[in-house]
């Protein structure tokens, strides 16, 4: 199983419902941020006039009806700010409420810019520096209180989420594995839930090597099960949507290719339409 795949595919939903259940109800005043609680997270993918999708990291619904539009950076790329102010007004888009962006950088960045101005555009967002929060002494803490069979409170497993992007003497790869490794063996009912965050949090810098040694760690783990089942399911429907294909190319009725697959109408009309605009 590769964990790129089950991130970036269909698991992806898997990976974000269990960040929603750890975030749910809460705030990032660990990371300095002081915003309503957070209510839901809201789907990340824009839909956009190019063949290549745009994610955003994550958009919570906050308490007060506002959007919370977060990005974690361990870089800074030149055009950011212009991507981050086209992720902004495409969620203002979607979903026609007030937008806030925070951009959480690592704690290997010192400074980076807040503000963009393009003539008429002007998009400022809050930058968010975990330069201060002592990552290795975090990890050390964090490391004695599971040593001493202490259950992790839930600040604590948010220090754990974000332990990879504090200030450390080791670099963010290593200290996602490290994480990773607490989470596993900490004792609360949102540990699952911690996991998936890490993962969702760290999925866009972590090289494949670190997403295999990353799923390694995951291994007997909730998450891990709950990324299995959902991909035999994903992996029963495609069987199921290649066996329509293959029926409809030979001219069988829809609705008899219905019966036999258990695929809607509707999935099947789509196939049949592509199939003719291939043809």
């Amino acid at each position: 199983m590769n964990l790129e795949t089950n991130i970036s595919g269909h698991n992806t939903d898997i990976i974000m419902k269990a960040t929603a259940e750890m975030f749910k109800d809460k705030t990032l005043e660990i990371l300095g941020l002081k915003t309503a609680r957070i209510v839901d997270i809201m789907p990340t993918v824009l839909p956009v006039v190019e063949a290549r999708e745009k994610r955003l990291d994550f958009v919570f619904l906050l308490e007060d009806e506002t959007l919370l539009h977060l990005e974690f950076q361990t870089t800074v790329p030149e055009d950011l700010l212009r991507r981050i102010a086209f992720y902004g007004a495409r969620i203002v888009e979607r979903h026609n409420r007030e937008v806030n962006t925070a951009i959480i950088y690592s704690g290997r960045i010192q400074n980076a810019p807040d503000l963009l101005t393009k003539g008429s555009l002007t998009y400022k967002v809050a930058n968010v520096y975990l330069k201060d929060m002592d990552g290795d002494a975090e990890c050390n803490r964090l490391k004695a209180k599971i040593d001493q069979e202490e259950p992790l409170n839930e600040a604590d497993l948010q220090k754990l989420v974000f332990l990879p992007l504090m200030k450390s003497k080791q670099p963010e790869n290593d200290m996602v594995i490290q994480a990773a490794e607490l989470a596993k063996v900490s004792k609360n009912e949102y540990t699952n839930f911690a996991i998936g965050a890490l993962i969702a949090i760290t999925d866009k810098f972590l090289p494949e090597e670190y997403k295999r040694k990353l799923l390694e760690v995951l291994r007997m783990t909730q998450i891990e099960q709950w990324l299995r089942e959902e991909g035999l399911k994903e992996g029963l429907k495609e069987g199921k949507l290649e066996t329509a294909r293959k029926a409809l190319l030979k001219g069988v009725d829809v609705e008899f290719i219905a019966e036999i697959t258990g695929l809607s109408l509707e999935t099947i009309q789509k196939l049949k339409n592509e199939i003719v605009v291939k043809q």
